[in-house]
């Protein structure tokens, strides 16, 4: 066998130079840097999370200021003004639209199996405890070992992650397993359950609707939780370990709750609401 050329090998050098460079590129990136914004998700109508102010025509929701505070960050990061933009998106098509590139980034939602086949998930960008709303007869809620009890009714939402929680927090507890949250609420402020079973959003949400309806929000001891994550394009390589850094170093600083505090006060929602135990 003949000893490699000079030219020769240097041509198979450059070859492996470009593979690699291929292998780290990152169109994602490339595209938020080269128009100068980046595009999230927007949905109209989720209270809290995305919503759109019909007064000031602005989007709001901790969605929302998530994105602001990612665009604020990659400015610096990329040396020039990143601007955030939100198109309209839904929870039925917000996986598609990331994969068609209609979007770059949708902050917050939970790294299911089906949801990891087909994106990127990025975090946790912030954490949701499990609580219950108490109907108004019922006081009891504190712990899980108050809950673990036969004659205690937690109503969730059947296939969900917080009614998992709710069946290994209390598993001696009576369970009554529902299609919607709508029937769960209902079961409650009806009496045939005593708990519903739900992330603090939910919680805060339903008691701030109809606080004459129920009684307290618990957060049972010990705290459990649910991690959020971003939801990217595959092979978004550069923007995935960036959003991981980003998100673990603005948890620990606080950053994260301020901007749930914010959204909270833009949706109306009195934080007393919120037990003092909950971090995000």
């Amino acid at each position: 066998m003949k000893p490699m050329g000079k030219y020769s090998a240097l041509t198979v050098a450059m070859a492996f130079a470009a593979v690699g460079s291929a292998a780290q590129a990152d169109a994602v990136w490339d595209r938020i840097a080269e128009r100068g914004k980046i595009v999230c998700g927007a949905i109209p109508n989720d209270k809290i999370g995305s919503w759109h102010d019909r007064e000031s025509g602005q989007w709001e929701g901790y969605e929302i200021e998530l994105c602001r505070a990612i665009a604020a960050d990659l400015s610096t990061e990329m040396g020039k003004e990143i601007v955030p933009e939100f198109r309209e998106t839904s929870w039925k098509t917000i996986v598609l639209d990331l994969q068609a590139s209609k979007i770059d980034l949708w902050p917050g939602m939970s790294a299911t199996e089906e949801r990891k086949k087909a994106l990127s998930m990025i975090g946790p960008m912030y954490d949701l405890a499990f609580c219950g709303v108490n109907s108004k007869s019922f006081t009891e809620g504190a712990t899980w070992e108050s809950l673990n009890d036969p004659a205690v009714r937690i109503a969730t939402v059947t296939g969900t992650s917080v009614e998992t929680a709710f069946k290994e927090g209390a598993p001696n507890a009576t369970h009554i397993s529902l299609g919607e949250y709508a029937e769960v609420t209902l079961a409650v402020q009806s009496g045939r359950a005593d708990v519903m079973g739900a992330d603090i959003l939910r919680c805060v949400n339903v008691r701030a609707a109809a606080p004459d309806a129920f009684g307290q929000i618990t957060v049972p001891e010990p705290l459990k939780s649910m991690g959020s994550s971003a939801g990217i394009l595959k092979d978004a390589d550069q923007l995935a370990e960036w959003l991981a850094v980003w998100a673990e170093e603005k948890r620990a600083s606080g950053a994260v709750t301020e901007i749930f505090m914010k959204a909270f006060e833009a949706a109306g929602v009195d934080i007393a609401e919120l037990p003092p135990e909950v971090k995000f």
